[in-house]
């Protein structure tokens, strides 16, 4: 499902004429994209822009308003997706990068491309494995048991 809605999403930056958008993704949908765990996730966590020239995750503090308005687009058109609406695709992690990433991540993330104007960056499961094991630390709350359960899924 997120594929489809991955590829409706680059469909629309393209029938807007936005800028190309290239984000690092972390959380359910890279591990599920690279066939690392098959769970139902519904959102997409946003690490930031990848800025190829200085191998980079460059710190996204929000989306510009039109590739905004593409996102709400998406979310319209899949009731499916509950109550999150325009927050289907969110910028939740976007301070783990602040902190900096595994030294030899951007070596091993593969990248997907929906379209002409999105490509999605996905961290290694080496690096995945990192940021789970960080935010089974910090949640003590209702999501733990899924990042415990991601844990288990990467057999460290």
């Amino acid at each position: 499902m997120l594929e489809s809605l991955l590829q409706e999403l680059g469909d629309w930056l393209e029938f807007e004429d936005c800028q190309p958008v290239e984000w690092v993704v972390c959380g359910g949908v890279a591990l599920a994209l690279q066939g690392l765990r098959s769970r139902t996730t519904r959102d997409v966590d946003v690490l930031g822009r990848w800025d190829a020239g200085a191998m980079v995750v460059s710190c996204v503090e929000e989306f510009p308003e039109e590739i905004k308005a593409c996102i709400k687009k998406v979310a319209e058109n899949h009731p499916e997706l509950g109550g999150l609406g325009a927050n289907w695709i969110n910028l939740g992690p976007r301070k783990l990068a602040a902190h900096g990433l595994p030294e030899g991540f951007e070596r091993r993330m593969t990248s997907r491309q929906f379209g002409n104007r999105l490509t999605i960056h996905l961290l290694g499961r080496r690096d995945l494995l990192a940021l789970k094991l960080y935010a089974a630390a910090d949640d003590l709350g209702p999501r733990s048991e899924i990042h415990y359960e991601d844990i288990k899924a990467l057999n460290p």
